[in-house]
């Protein structure tokens, strides 16, 4: 199963809509999970035209994205649980560790409350931070797909694959296309 992970689209605050090149690389996935900041419900009925689509709220949706979405999910797809959530955490926490690299020790509240806000999950897909990871913290496997918003970034996304084995790998997006 191809599942395509995205987050921060932030259509239209930061893009006027979604960049044709990312439609052109979801054709073809079974799956998508958008990990918040979507900041228009549209966005959603574009990616559904494509796949099934699951989304999370976002810190930055509006009130009309975030009374329609939770903040956080826990599935179950092709015998993996898969939390997915936005990743933002109260100041206090996020402020401890927000300006270090993933793999920096600064970053281990991140997971551990991650972990404990998506029990049980073996993969946990989040945004928030528009820098793409994939990163195995103790025995879960952790990936920000990046932004396709500016302006940290290139745009990227990724493509989660789940057979017999796991992979995930990040996809870059032009977005003049």
């Amino acid at each position: 199963m191809r599942i395509a992970l995205i987050s921060d689209t932030h259509v239209p605050q930061a893009l006027p809509g979604l960049p044709a090149d990312l439609i052109e690389k979801l054709r073809g996935v079974d799956r998508i999970l958008h990990a918040g900041d979507l900041a228009n419900l549209e966005v959603l009925d574009l990616l559904g035209e494509i796949a099934p689509t699951t989304a999370v709220a976002g810190n930055m949706d509006p009130p009309e994205v975030k009374s329609q979405l939770r903040d956080r999910e826990v599935f179950e797809i092709a015998g993996r649980t898969i939390g997915l959530a936005h990743g933002h955490q109260p100041h206090r926490l996020q402020d401890r560790y927000i300006r270090f690299d993933y793999g920096a020790p600064e970053f281990d509240p991140f997971y551990q409350t991650m972990a404990a806000q998506l029990p049980d999950a073996e993969i946990i897909v989040f945004g928030h931070f528009h820098r793409p990871v994939i990163k195995q913290w103790r025995d879960i496997l952790f990936v920000n797909p990046g932004s396709i918003a500016p302006p940290h970034a290139s745009p990227t996304f990724a493509i989660l694959e789940l057979a017999d084995d796991v992979e995930v790998h990040i996809v870059m997006v032009d977005s003049d296309r």
